[in-house]
């Protein structure tokens, strides 16, 4: 391969160039290519190479360095398939114009839309190097097989397709209902007849949610259709500054940790109203003035607290940010809840009246609007400290919110379909532009895919359905990027259960990625489920189970260490208690005792701890992180190994229901430096439960006294992916 060639050299040394571990990137995927487009027509594996980035992390510099090596490396034709949008296509193509200015000057390297440009092109043209950008629909495609099959480009030039965001749109096989039998969706059907007229193509998919790329069915013996499943994966970096989900949904479980001050709960009220979609003949919840009225937005403290603490919060951490800005920059604030366009507009509305009302105020309104930006300004300087920043004094703060509500120097702007998008984004940099210094949008899927939203430091999303899919979800995440600078006074806002659901996806994104560093791809993560009243095995057997049958919300991600543990539940009345706990007592004595703290069970004496241990509470109604009773038994069951398990049992702690002050709910009774330490020293091959005598004196625990267990997997469990619940035997291998 050769990596001293024009273009790469240029690009590798452009601006800041390219560090060690992105070129490693680009020029393994190259290696890639160069070899799968060499190979004989007998010899040649026609399976894509997949490029694996993170959300907002820089794929598109990665793959535009993979076009520069490929262009001195004997490839002469790019396509470029991107996303179902006009704005994201116009950003491409601007960006690929950009990316190769000086060679497109020099009349070395042409750049088009299929959509745009005339399919008709000469001789002197067709020598240079050619980047055709396509929209992943059936008419673009369409243009591009005419201009394949007219100039012989199959047989002519070794052509390179970039599938970007390969898994929407252009993927997807249905099964044909009642028989074996698959046919290729429309858009997935011209792609493969596209690679079918390029002989010597290579296929590159690029992705930040590979997943229904990686369950796409393999069809060995049916020439017709061209494998979507990739033959191999690579990394793309991420540089030091970037924030993703194991910032958002891993270090912030950390009370001790900044980003544990980056979540604030949505109650389950709050989010039906603002979430609710217009059915047919009926009104939305927003839209009913028995549930919700507009004009009481701002005087109504019951209703959608923390929809106006998000907007109040968002402006006082501009405030923050401008205290020592040099320059004047914008910064954005996102509210994506729900699909329907008629939504998004109340949402505008109801944003647009409760700035209003502020900007209206009278007395008693000032009053309530004070003590709102008050508790916005103590929530703002709490992280801001812990990050080691300025913060203004309150009187600041508090001079120049109402100068920027009563100047009008805020936006409101909904954006939900393509015109809305193309009319905000700056070509050249890809981003939204931001209108005003304090700038709000309400969308939905418009707010997804590609669509870089720079300095945006508030999030409300609410976007719950009742499957939801790791891919989509993930995309969502607007808020991961390179914002660490921003992170002081960032803030996401969701409900407990997408919180929780978005862990849970974060968790299994990043073992997918270390197997794949690890060269473990394909092998390292089992999904497993429970197979009811099995007669031989009894309730709680295990069975391995399709990854394309499980609901993410009906999940647990296993791996070494892993805690399990109830969370969201109340204890029960002394009196239960008190005689469940001499059953523990018993237990206890009837075992055999290691050390003071320390016991040796058996499987079927663990099983009972734990059911004497759930007796002491019940859960919570609309809880969604809580581990049951069954689970618990199960997993149990699949973690314990020649009838052996470990108990650690620790007495009177007083552990509170809640983290913090905005009622986060506790999932750490034990502490990392003595009780998990000590259970991370016992569970090596066989599971540690432990046992928490807890008081209840702390807050909401109502001064009762219960028993909280964790069980704590074994260091040397695989990599396993839990499903309590499956869908039913339906084929689920696409997003479309």
């Amino acid at each position: 391969m050769n990596v001293g060639g024009r273009f790469y050299t240029y690009k590798k040394n452009e601006g800041t160039g390219y560090d060690e571990n992105l070129r490693n990137c680009i020029e393994t995927t190259c290696q890639y290519c160069i070899e799968n487009a060499d190979k004989s027509s007998e010899e040649k594996i026609n399976k894509p190479i997949m490029l694996l980035g993170k959300i907002q992390s820089g794929k598109t510099r990665a793959y535009t360095g993979i076009i520069a090596l490929a262009f001195d490396n004997d490839f002469d034709m790019v396509f470029i398939l991107s996303k179902n949008s006009r704005p994201l296509i116009n950003q491409t193509v601007s960006r690929m114009k950009k990316e190769f200015k000086d060679f497109i000057s020099s009349y070395e390297v042409v750049v088009s839309d299929i959509m745009k440009s005339n399919i008709r092109i000469s001789g002197y043209q067709l020598e240079q190097k050619n980047i055709i950008v396509a929209k992943k629909e059936k008419n673009n495609i369409n243009r591009l097989i005419d201009f394949i099959n007219k100039y012989s480009i199959g047989e002519k030039k070794k052509c390179l397709i970039i599938d970007d965001e390969a898994d929407t749109t252009g993927i997807g096989y249905s099964k044909v209902k009642g028989e074996d039998v698959y046919t290729l969706r429309m858009v997935s059907s011209k792609v493969n007849e596209m690679r079918g007229t390029l002989d010597g193509c290579v296929f590159v998919e690029v992705t930040a949610t590979p997943y229904a790329l990686y369950l796409q069915p393999e069809f060995e013996e049916c020439e017709e259709i061209h494998p979507i499943k990739p033959l191999n994966t690579v990394l793309v970096p991420w540089g030091k500054d970037y924030i993703g989900g194991d910032y958002y949904f891993i270090k912030s479980k950390d009370v001790s940790h900044p980003a544990s001050m980056l979540f604030e709960p949505v109650g389950v009220k709050e989010h039906e109203i603002v979430s609710d979609q217009k059915r047919k003949g009926k009104k939305s919840k927003i839209e009913d003035k028995r549930v919700f009225r507009f004009d009481e937005i701002l005087i109504n403290q019951g209703k959608l607290p923390v929809f106006k603490r998000g907007i109040i919060n968002f402006l006082v951490g501009v405030i923050v940010l401008k205290y020592r800005e040099v320059r004047n920059t914008h910064y954005a604030y996102v509210i994506h809840t729900a699909t329907q366009k008629g939504s998004h507009f109340n949402l505008q509305n109801i944003t647009d009246i409760f700035l209003e009302q502020i900007r209206n105020r009278g007395e008693i309104e000032e009053t309530i609007v004070e003590k709102m930006l008050l508790r916005s300004y103590e929530n703002i300087r709490r992280s801001v400290i812990a990050y080691g920043m300025e913060m203004p004094s309150y009187e600041y703060v508090k001079k120049q919110f109402y100068y920027v509500i009563d100047k009008g120097y805020y936006s409101v702007d909904v954006v939900n379909s393509d015109n809305d998008v193309d009319a905000l984004l700056d070509e050249e940099s890809g981003e939204l532009r931001l209108p005003t210094p304090f700038s709000i949008f309400v969308g939905g899927q418009a707010l997804d895919r590609g669509v870089t939203i720079p300095n945006m430091i508030g999030f409300y999303y609410g976007r719950n359905p009742k499957t939801m899919q790791q891919d989509t979800v993930l995309q969502h995440s607007r808020m991961f990027g390179y914002r660490k600078h921003l992170l002081p006074v960032t803030r996401f806002y969701t409900t407990e259960r997408i919180h929780s659901n978005m862990e849970k996806i974060t968790e299994i994104d990043i073992a997918l990625r270390e197997d794949i560093k690890n060269g473990k791809q394909g092998s390292g993560v089992y999904f497993i489920t429970r197979k009811e009243q099995d007669s031989k095995f009894g309730d709680g057997y295990i069975k391995p189970c399709s990854p394309d049958k499980i609901r993410i919300s009906d999940v647990i991600f296993l791996r070494g260490y892993k805690r399990l543990l109830p969370v969201g539940f109340s204890p029960v009345c002394k009196t239960s208690y008190d005689k469940v706990t001499k059953n523990i007592e018993r237990l206890l004595s009837e075992s055999h005792k290691l050390d003071e703290n320390t016991y040796s069970f058996t499987l079927r004496q663990a099983e009972d701890m734990l059911s004497y241990a759930y007796a002491t509470f019940v859960e919570d109604e609309e809880t969604y992180r809580f581990v049951t009773l069954d689970e618990m038994h199960t997993l149990l069951r699949y973690f314990v190994k020649n009838d052996k398990a470990f108990c650690t049992v620790y007495r009177n702690l007083d552990t509170g229901k809640y983290k913090g002050e905005e009622l986060i709910l506790q999932d750490s009774p034990d502490t990392g430096q003595s009780h998990f330490k000590r259970a991370k020293e016992l569970a090596v091959d066989v599971p540690c439960l432990m046992l928490f005598q807890e008081k209840g004196t702390n807050t909401g625990w109502n001064e009762r006294a219960f028993w909280w267990p964790v069980l704590v997997a074994p260091k040397n469990v695989p990599k396993t992916i839990y499903a309590s619940k499956i869908i039913g035997e339906k084929v689920v291998v696409s997003n479309d």
